[in-house]
């Protein structure tokens, strides 16, 4: 051992007795003073080996520290001597060397440690992106920072950083998170908010791309195995049979030897060009009109659904696959469990609530009983459930869709049925009713189905709509308020017609354009705020054209006003499928001329 190598051995083990020592301060009323007018003596330590996302928290720890106090804290390696006050990120040689070490084995892949321990600050978490999510929970809750958008923040100005102890360890309660909506695709956005289930590519608010990490076959995949515009004019035995004749417009015939062959050679050729993918979706058509032959329907009725063909042929095809996870939707005509067959170790069921009521949490609505049955039914019999959750009205995307009291219910309902991930489909278009605070709001839920949603709410409003924030919240209360009080369901699927008479009845309509009138007066002294009051009162507008309220001439002056804010917000989509901005102005000044 030489000289230099002797110094650094010493140097560490001074350093472990160092915080050995003073662990024991850790619960103590010791404050750390980080930043003082705007200096700090204090470096980020990251290990010498660094992950990707372990030198990208440090990087974005000093950024934001340097945002907040203007003081730049140094980064570097636990190659050197531990100094006085430092900052610990993840796995290091000094974090390894506390007295009360870190337990990364219950902190898993993306947990993570925030702890106080003497004059040193340390965050760490688990190899996946624990540290990196550590990071940006402390910058949050400690330093006031806010990524409310993808293009809206708040990064508040302060000289001193000090710090009361801590001790504070958080994991998430779905290993899987997705919001689906554009704020979400956003990779920065993303991890700041600790999603981590999109890697989708967005182009001038268009979604040009869909990626989701270590997917190789997302969904609805029968036909990209067996194509029927390749196979259906030789080989129609291969497809649904449906009242007596084969369909190329339904799903697979699933008994079919050749389909199961042309599946498992469809998948080698995709796993070999993809081996990084884990995840192989072989699920149904988008659609019903299942395969019907005396093979597949005496399966399906031995166990009581049509699941039981789909699950019998995905699990024979997970056989093949070991070493990857076979995916398979439970939706609609599937969604309820076989009677006796159960899913293969590898195989992962994606349970779809397509038909549920949004108006009241799942767990406590009638409308929703046998929903809520066949969720409790899975979790009994298959430890491997993603959730597939719908949180917008697709057949109306501006209309408004007061779903918010349900959106905490309804995820805690899926944690506590065992759902090991959740997909939360949204607007993938730019834009859409609260399409910002929705993909906040989720997911802040899919990573603490316990936080307070109220207060993350109202900061999420006090940000991104500055004084019209009250105006924004009393507005959505109201709303609220009036669909409880209707009693009425609120559906992916409906419209503004089913809700004339109770939350969008023209009486309230007026008070809530007044609150929005008001919201408006009180941010008109900023731009960015007010078209953002402006955008969220585009639902008020789309539903008044919707319903026919006021005058002709009223209602041509409201659509004027709408396609100017629309324009001005980047708006792509009225829905779902094919009404995209321009095609829905057009429809709009059309009806008009014809009322005049």
């Amino acid at each position: 051992m030489g000289p230099w190598s002797a110094c650094v051995l010493g140097g560490v083990l001074a350093a472990a007795a160092c915080l050995a020592s003073e662990a024991t301060a850790a619960s103590s009323d010791r404050t750390l003073t980080l930043v003082s007018r705007g200096k700090s003596s204090y470096r980020i330590v990251v290990p010498e080996t660094a992950t990707e996302s372990e030198q990208r928290a440090a990087s974005e720890l000093q950024h934001f520290i340097r945002e907040v106090t203007g003081a730049e804290l140094p980064i570097v390696s636990d190659r050197e001597r531990l100094a006085p006050r430092t900052i610990l990120l993840g796995r290091n040689r000094h974090t390894a060397r506390l007295r009360r070490p870190i337990d990364f084995a219950r902190l898993g892949q993306e947990g993570f440690t925030i702890r106080t321990v003497g004059n040193h600050l340390v965050i760490a978490g688990g190899p996946a992106n624990g540290t990196l999510y550590g990071v940006y929970t402390f910058l949050e809750e400690h330093l006031g920072c806010r990524w409310l958008s993808s293009d809206v923040s708040v990064i508040p100005q302060r000289r001193d950083l000090r710090l009361a102890p801590l001790d504070d360890t958080q994991v998430p309660a779905l290993p899987v998170r997705e919001v689906y909506y554009q704020d979400a695709m956003d990779p920065a956005f993303a991890a700041r908010q600790k999603l981590n289930g999109n890697g989708s590519e967005v182009r001038d608010g268009r979604l040009i791309r869909e990626y989701h990490p270590r997917w190789g076959l997302w969904c609805h995949t029968f036909f990209n195995h067996v194509p029927p515009d390749r196979y259906f004019a030789t080989h129609p035995e291969y497809f649904s049979l449906v009242d007596g004749k084969r369909v190329a417009d339904g799903q697979l015939c699933l008994t079919n030897p050749d389909v199961f062959r042309l599946t498992v050679e469809d998948l080698k050729q995709r796993m070999a060009a993809a081996p990084e993918a884990h995840y192989w979706s072989v699920s149904q058509n988008d659609w019903a009109r299942y395969c019907q032959c005396p093979e597949c329907k005496a399966i399906d009725d031995r166990e009581g659904t049509p699941m039981g063909s789909v699950l019998t042929f995905v699990n024979r095809i997970a056989a093949e696959f070991p070493d990857k996870t076979l995916s398979t939707l439970a939706y609609q005509y599937t969604r309820r469990p076989p009677k006796t067959l159960r899913p293969a170790k590898n195989v992962l069921i994606m349970l779809c609530s397509i038909e549920c009521n949004r108006s009241r949490p799942i767990q406590s609505d009638p409308d929703s009983a046998a929903f809520r049955d066949d969720v409790e039914s899975w979790a009994r019999v298959c430890d491997n459930v993603f959730v597939w959750d719908y949180v917008v009205q697709f057949s109306n995307l501006v209309s408004p869709f007061p779903n918010l009291r349900v959106l905490q219910p309804n995820v805690r309902f899926f944690v506590d049925n065992h759902a090991k991930g959740m997909f939360a489909q949204g607007n993938r278009e730019r834009g859409g009713e609260f399409a910002e605070l929705r993909a906040y709001l989720l997911a802040k839920l899919l990573w603490n189905p316990d936080c307070d949603l109220n207060r993350v709410m109202n900061d999420f409003l006090e940000g991104y709509y500055g004084p019209a924030a009250p105006k924004i919240r009393e507005y959505i209360d109201r709303m609220h308020d009036a669909l409880e009080q209707s009693g009425k369901t609120l559906m992916i699927f409906g419209g503004p017609a089913d809700h004339r008479d109770g939350y969008l009845s023209e009486e309230r309509m007026a008070i809530y354009e007044t609150l929005f009138d008001e919201a408006e007066r009180l941010v008109q002294g900023n731009a960015d705020q007010l078209l953002r009051v402006q955008a969220a009162r585009l639902p008020l507008m789309y539903a008044r054209l919707q319903l026919g309220y006021g005058t002709v001439a009223e209602r041509r002056k409201i659509a004027e006003r709408l396609f100017d804010i629309a324009g001005r917000t980047g708006l792509l989509m009225f829905n779902e499928w094919n009404l995209p901005t321009e095609r829905y102005r057009a429809q709009v000044m059309e009806a008009l001329d014809k009322a005049e």
